[in-house]
């Protein structure tokens, strides 16, 4: 595939997922997310606890969604969707009036290694394009067994001026994830949107 027909094939995607967002947020001021939400154990025990929020996850591996919309179908909710997509194509596609109340980033991929750092989600590029989507106050949940990644993302907060660490804000919901489950130690820290 040349360069050209990539950026068409993109293009045709962004429109699809365009339409898709319309289609199921129609009628929503504001969701919950959760970027990479894995199998969707987490998110699918929050919006039952929290049925008046209307939650999305995203993750970009296929059968991860299946799963997690299999899930949520079962418990019987209304109030969730999960949908493939990439984190930054997401932002772009959200529909105008729909705003991000909440989000969650649990357990994301360390990208440990210094020459792939610029993959990593919590970086002042995606922050800044998340607070651009993200009603005022809203708070970003951020979670992480690799210390290393949780001392860089406080490393990047002084260069944000959308976000600042939250005070006297607790965590919202307590669920242990699927990676959480497997590490004897995490860290976490919230953000406000300023």
């Amino acid at each position: 595939m040349d360069y050209e027909e990539h950026i068409q094939r993109v293009e045709r995607r962004k429109a699809a997922l365009k339409v898709e967002l319309s289609v199921s947020l129609e009628g929503l001021s504001s969701i919950v997310l959760e970027i990479g939400c894995g199998h969707g154990h987490w998110l699918t025990d929050y919006a039952a606890k929290h049925s008046s929020q209307f939650c999305v996850g995203i993750d970009v591996i296929r059968d991860r969604i299946d799963r997690s919309n299999r899930k949520a179908a079962r418990a019987g909710l209304s109030n969730i969707r999960f949908i493939k997509v990439e984190a930054g194509e997401f932002l772009e596609s959200l529909p105008e009036g729909v705003a991000i109340e909440s989000v969650f980033v649990l357990f994301p991929d360390p990208w440990p290694k210094k020459r792939h750092w610029k993959n990593r989600i919590m970086n002042s590029d995606f922050l800044d394009s998340l607070a651009n989507r993200c009603k005022e106050n809203a708070c970003l949940h951020f979670r992480t067994d690799h210390e290393e990644y949780f001392e860089w993302t406080q490393e990047v907060l002084p260069s944000l001026g959308s976000w600042h660490l939250a005070s006297g804000v607790e965590w919202p919901f307590e669920r242990e994830t699927v990676f959480q489950a497997k590490v004897d130690f995490y860290q976490s820290m919230i953000l406000e949107k300023t």
